[in-house]
This record gives structure tokens, C-alpha cells and sequence, in this order.
């Protein structure tokens, strides 16, 4: 894990979206596990030093209030890609690599990879091509009778004028399976592309 994604993961951990935040954890133990640390006994060593970490932070009274900071804008050369390289997976290839992050979609989104990788190449070019960041939501569709009958994923931009991308639709269980596993492996593969 490279500085910029280790940043991006600390801020997602900071989040007070929940599902930024779990999804910002779930790295953070990856990062351990990987490492061959418990992480556990990483965060009781958090804990038991919290006093010596406190003396080297501004207390709440004492800080002075940060504007919030500008985000530089999207610098991005070359396409991202994403293809099924089998069964079930899709991988997520940045700009200039040959090989990515190869992503296993739960559930139904599974059967439904090659679909998927494709919608997603789409999403991730348009950001590309347009200098935008995006963020992966979740829209129902309801019939007449205001009952759900289907829920898409769609890639929104942060660009003014840009029209959404739909990854993917099915039932909200599956549909919400995949965005958790999508917008984790967008964090991770090409964090330069995800919106705040």
C-alpha cells in the first residue's frame, strides 16, 4: 500500500459516512493481517499510549479551526480499465499497468461479472475522460404503487453536467453486496477517482 492509499484509507476511517468508515476499518485490518500484525493487539497499543499521542495533538479548546482543505483535481493519464479475468471476478487495471486488483462480486453479482466489468470500465473511463471523481450510490425503483422493484448502482460525479452510469440493478440485498465490495476495491485500486 502506496502513501496516497494509506491517506485515503485513514481519511474513509475518519468518515462520518458509516459505510466509508467500516469500509476504512475493513483496510486497516487487511493492511495488519498482511503484515502479520493482530490487530487487536495494535489497537490496545493505540489505547495504552493514547497519553503520549495526546501530548504531541492540539487539545479541542486550543486548536484552531482548519478551513476545510481543496482537494487538488483529478490528474489522471491514461484509461483505467476493468475486464472479467474469470469466472465471477472482475479486475480493476489503473492506467498504464497490465495487471489490477482482481475483485471477486458476491452473490448474483457474481454470475454477472462480464456485465459489470463492463458497466464499471464505463463509470471509470467517464471519470477519467471528464477529470471527475465519483461515488457509487444506490437509487431504488419503484413501480406505480411507490413498492421498490429493483435497485441500481450508479457511478455519480462530482462534475457538474455529467450524467450517471449504472453499474449494475437487481434486488437491494445483492445491488448493496456489491457496492460495499466495488467501492472498497475503488478505494484501493484507483483512490485519486473516489469522491468525498
Amino acid at each position: 500500500m502506496d502513501q496516497s492509499q494509506f491517506d485515503q484509507m485513514l481519511k474513509m476511517i475518519q468518515s462520518d459516512n458509516d459505510s466509508d468508515a467500516l469500509m476504512g476499518l475493513r483496510g486497516l485490518q487487511g493492511l495488519f493481517k498482511h503484515d502479520g500484525v493482530d490487530f487487536a493487539e495494535a489497537i490496545s497499543f493505540l489505547v495504552q499510549n493514547m497519553d503520549a499521542m495526546k501530548s504531541k495533538s492540539p487539545t479541542i479548546d486550543n486548536a484552531a479551526p482548519k478551513a476545510p482543505a481543496a482537494r487538488p483535481p483529478v490528474t489522471i493519464s491514461g484509461m483505467p480499465q476493468c475486464h472479467m479475468p474469470r469466472g465471477g471476478y472482475i479486475e480493476i487495471v489503473p492506467p498504464g499497468a497490465t495487471t489490477g486488483l482482481q475483485v471477486q462480486l458476491p452473490g448474483a453479482a457474481g454470475e454477472d461479472a462480464e456485465n459489470i466489468a463492463g458497466n464499471f470500465k464505463d463509470a471509470l473511463v467517464a471519470a477519467a475522460i471528464n477529470k471527475s471523481r465519483f461515488k457509487l450510490k444506490l437509487i431504488d425503483m419503484k413501480n406505480a404503487s411507490g413498492e421498490v422493484v429493483e435497485t441500481a448502482l450508479q457511478a455519480e460525479y462530482e462534475r457538474a453536467g455529467m450524467t450517471a452510469v449504472r453499474v449494475w440493478a437487481n434486488v437491494r440485498g445483492e445491488v448493496a453486496a456489491l457496492a460495499t465490495v466495488l467501492r472498497k476495491a475503488l478505494a484501493t485500486a484507483l483512490p485519486d477517482l473516489v469522491a468525498a
